[in-house]
């Protein structure tokens, strides 16, 4: 490993797609939260907004679990939930009120699926053979 803290082509990948669902996300939410008092422009933010920081986090955790850089490995990890949890947390103040039960069990259910597969994905990632790594060229 020449080069630890260096991004190569697959996690430079994983990013852009992070970001690209993000938008797309952010783009379902407008007509279907809308109503319950979630701005669509404010979550479109929120989401777009954490959205590189939660994809680039993940591929930190992924370096710095390699590296055994557990400090590090606990700053991504940390940057990464506080990404994670942002978006729904403005949905969960803004629509209170508003949202029915429904709209908050498929919420958590996302919350759960999409968490559940981004740890899946780190642990797979960390245990990739080193040239399957986010910092491989």
């Amino acid at each position: 490993m020449a080069d630890e803290g260096r991004i190569g082509w697959m996690g430079k990948a994983w990013i852009l797609g992070v970001f690209a669902f993000a938008a797309v996300r952010a783009l379902v939410v407008w007509p279907t939260l809308g109503e319950y008092g979630v701005s669509p422009i404010v979550f479109l933010i929120f989401d777009v907004g954490t959205a590189w920081p939660y994809a680039y986090g993940q591929v930190r955790i992924v370096i710095a679990a390699r590296a055994k850089d557990w400090p590090r490995l606990q700053f991504w990890a940390v940057v990464t939930l506080l990404s994670f949890i942002l978006p729904y947390a403005y949905v969960a103040v803004a629509g209170s009120r508003e949202m029915p039960v429904e709209a908050w069990i498929i919420i958590g259910v996302l919350m759960v699926v999409f968490g559940i597969a981004s740890f899946i994905r780190i642990l797979k990632q960390i245990r990739a053979p080193e040239t399957a790594a986010p910092e491989a060229a």
